[in-house]
C-alpha cells in the first residue's frame, strides 16, 4: 500500500509539473511571410467578402491580403489549438472512480457498507509517453499550418505575376491587332493597284482572324487569373480592377543547387511535420506495449460490517485472448509507413529544388538570348525598314510586317519573363523560408 500512495504521488507530480509546451505558430507564419504583425486565430468565420484592397496592389500587400483572408489557414490554426488542447489533456490524470455498495441482511441488524476508491494505473504508468506523443503531435500539426501558409504565399505570388503578364500579353496582341488593320487596309489598296494578288490579302485576314482569336482567349485567360487572385485575396465577388506595380522579378533566386537542397532539408516545413509525427508513433509504439494492462486498476476498498476495514485493491487482467498483440502490430506498422512518408518527401523536396532551380537556369539563358539578341535585331530591322520607307524606296508593307514582328518578339519575351518568374517562386517555395524548431532526435 505504501509503494501504491507513492506511486500515485509521484504520478501526480509528473503530472501537475509539466506543462504543454509553448508554440507561437503564428509567430513562425509570420517570420516565413515577413509580415510586420502575426497572423491572428479567427473564432468567428471570415466574411465571404473581404474589405477591397487599394487600388494600387503590390505583390507584399497581395501576400498580406491572402494570408490573412485565408481560411485554409484558420483552419490549419484550429487544429494546432486542437492539438494543444490534446496535449494539455494528456497532462492531466485520469479521474478516480468512488464505487459505493450497500448491502441489508435478510434477517435486519446493520447495513453492510462497501466502497471502493480506484484509478486506471495504466494511464498513469503511460503518461510520460502520452505527454511526449501529444507534443510531438502538436510541433508536428504547427509545421503543417506553416507548410499552409507558405504554399499560400507560393500561390499567391504565382497569380499575381500570371495577371501581370496577362495584361501585358493583352496589351501587345492588341496593338498587334491594330498593326494588322492597318496592314490589310494596305494590302487591299494595293491589290486594287495590281501591285499583289488575292492570296496575299488572304494571309493578311487570316493573320487577323488568328490575332482576334488570340485576343479574345487571352482576355478569357487574364479574366480566369483575376478571379483566382481575387478568391486568394479574400473577395471571390469583388473588383479586380487593381494597378498592379510589382514587375516580374528579373533577378533569379541565387545559390549553389547543394546549398539549395542542405537549406531546404534544414528548413521544409514538410520535414519537420512528418518526423514530429514519426516521433508521436514511436511514443504511440511504445504505448503499445501496456496495451494488454488496459483495464487495469488500483485503489483502496473499505467495508463496514461491525467495524470498518480498510485495505488496496488491484484489479488485473488476464492476458489468456489479448495480450496486446495486435496494437502491437498496429503501431509498429505505422511507424514503419511514417519513416517511409519521411523518405518520401525528403526525396520529393530534394527533386523540387533540382527542377526547379535547373528551370530557373535554363530559361534565365533563353531569356537573355531573347532580351539580348532577338528583340534588339527585330526592333533593327523595324528601324531600317522605316529608314527605307522614309527615303521612298519602298511601300509601307515591309515596315508594318517587321513591327508585327517585332510585337512578337515582345509576346514572346514576356512569356519566357513569366515562366521564369514562376520558376523562380517554385524555387523560393522548394527551399522553404519558415525557421522552425529543432528536429527531434531519431
Amino acid at each position: 500500500m505504501k509503494l501504491t500512495l507513492h506511486f500515485l504521488i509521484s504520478a501526480l507530480a509528473i503530472g501537475c509539473a509539466t506543462a504543454p509546451p509553448s508554440h507561437d505558430t503564428a509567430r513562425q507564419i509570420q517570420s516565413a511571410s515577413g509580415l510586420a504583425t502575426a497572423i491572428s486565430f479567427h473564432s468567428d468565420e471570415l466574411p465571404l467578402n473581404a474589405s477591397n484592397p487599394d487600388k494600387t496592389l503590390t505583390l507584399s500587400t497581395a501576400i498580406e491580403h491572402a494570408l490573412r483572408q485565408s481560411a485554409e489557414l484558420q483552419i490549419a490554426l484550429a487544429e494546432v489549438r486542437v492539438a494543444q488542447a490534446e496535449a494539455f489533456q494528456s497532462r492531466l490524470l485520469p479521474n478516480p472512480v468512488l464505487d459505493i455498495a450497500l448491502r441489508f441482511p435478510e434477517g435486519g441488524g446493520s447495513t453492510i457498507v462497501e466502497t471502493s476508491i480506484s484509478a486506471d494505473l495504466v494511464k498513469i504508468l503511460q503518461m510520460p509517453r502520452r505527454i511526449s506523443a501529444s507534443d510531438a503531435a502538436l510541433r508536428a500539426i504547427s509545421a503543417q499550418a506553416v507548410t499552409a501558409a507558405l504554399d499560400i504565399i507560393a500561390k499567391t505570388q504565382r497569380s499575381y505575376y500570371n495577371v501581370h503578364a496577362r495584361r501585358s500579353e493583352v496589351e501587345l496582341i492588341t496593338q498587334r491587332t491594330s498593326h494588322l488593320v492597318e496592314l490589310l487596309a494596305i494590302s487591299q489598296r494595293r491589290l486594287k493597284a495590281g501591285e499583289i494578288t488575292q492570296l496575299d490579302v488572304t494571309t493578311l485576314k487570316a493573320e487577323q482572324a488568328v490575332a482576334a482569336i488570340d485576343l479574345r482567349d487571352c482576355r478569357l485567360q487574364l479574366g480566369l487569373e483575376e478571379l483566382a487572385l481575387a478568391r486568394l485575396l479574400g473577395q471571390p465577388g469583388g473588383a479586380t480592377d487593381w494597378s498592379l506595380t510589382t514587375p516580374l522579378p528579373i533577378a533569379p533566386v541565387t545559390g549553389d543547387e547543394s546549398d539549395n537542397i542542405a537549406q531546404a532539408l534544414r528548413a521544409r516545413p514538410e520535414i519537420q511535420a512528418e518526423r514530429w509525427q514519426l516521433a508521436s508513433l514511436k511514443d504511440h509504439r511504445a504505448l503499445a506495449r501496456l496495451a494488454w494492462l488496459e483495464s487495469a486498476g488500483g485503489g483502496l476498498d473499505a467495508e463496514r460490517d461491525s467495524d470498518w476495514s480498510l485495505g488496496p485493491s488491484v484489479d488485473v487482467p488476464l492476458p489468456l485472448f489479448d495480450w496486446g498483440q495486435a496494437q502491437r502490430t498496429r503501431a509498429r506498422a505505422q511507424a514503419i509507413a511514417a519513416r517511409h512518408r519521411l523518405t518520401k518527401t525528403l526525396r520529393q523536396i530534394v527533386m523540387e529544388v533540382r527542377r526547379a532551380q535547373s528551370s530557373q537556369v535554363r530559361l534565365g539563358v533563353i531569356v537573355k538570348q531573347a532580351r539580348d539578341e532577338l528583340v534588339p535585331l527585330q526592333a533593327e530591322r523595324v528601324r531600317l525598314a522605316r529608314a527605307i520607307y522614309e527615303a521612298g524606296q519602298s511601300d509601307i508593307t515591309p515596315m508594318r510586317l517587321a513591327e508585327l514582328d517585332l510585337l512578337e518578339s515582345r509576346r514572346k519575351l514576356l512569356q519566357l519573363e513569366l515562366r521564369t518568374a514562376l520558376a523562380s517562386t517554385q524555387l523560393k517555395r522548394a527551399i522553404g523560408g519558415a525557421k522552425t524548431e529543432q528536429e527531434p532526435k531519431q
